[in-house]
């Protein structure tokens, strides 16, 4: 009989060599899964938090550079500002490829014609808004996932 029973206990050991890979190889999968999430996420946050700051400083730019006071403000002028703002968001965001930079002004109507058509609206009390939308490609694409992120900025002209 005691044969028997070390027979049978080493069967049954040699059966099992495999389970503690097989188990490691599940829980391997499953951490490396939720660690790479933790840092996709993660990058998620930083990239967020780096255009809504642009956005911000588009803004604070063009609250600051609104309006020359005393000059006449025209259609052409408001584009410079436009421009203006979005080359500064540009060179903050640098080398951010498929970024697009809207800055609007709310109160901002115009009379005359184009381009050198007079323009109230950039003066000191009234509103400028930049928006600014980027393609979020993920380091490591789940299921071919891409989605916008987006982040508006308005303030009040000050200058």
């Amino acid at each position: 009989m005691r044969g028997y029973g070390a027979v049978s206990r080493k069967v049954r050991t040699g059966s099992r060599r495999g389970q503690a890979l097989v188990e490691f190889a599940l829980c391997a999968i499953a951490l490396l899964t939720i660690i790479l999430g933790v840092v996709e996420f993660g990058r998620l946050i930083v990239v967020y938090a780096t255009i809504a700051n642009a956005a911000r400083v588009g803004s604070r730019y063009a609250m600051v550079s609104g309006s020359v006071p005393g000059a006449a403000v025209t259609n052409s002028v408001v584009s410079n500002i436009q421009s203006n703002v979005q080359s500064v968001v540009s060179s903050y965001l640098s080398g951010a490829a498929g970024l697009n930079v809207n800055v609007t002004f709310p109160d901002l109507s115009c009379s005359g014609a184009l381009p050198s058509s007079t323009c109230t609206g950039t003066s000191p009390g009234n509103h400028v808004q930049v928006s600014i939308s980027y393609p979020y490609n993920p380091i490591i694409s789940y299921f071919g996932m891409q989605f916008t992120l987006a982040s508006t900025s308005e303030g009040v002209i000050t200058w």
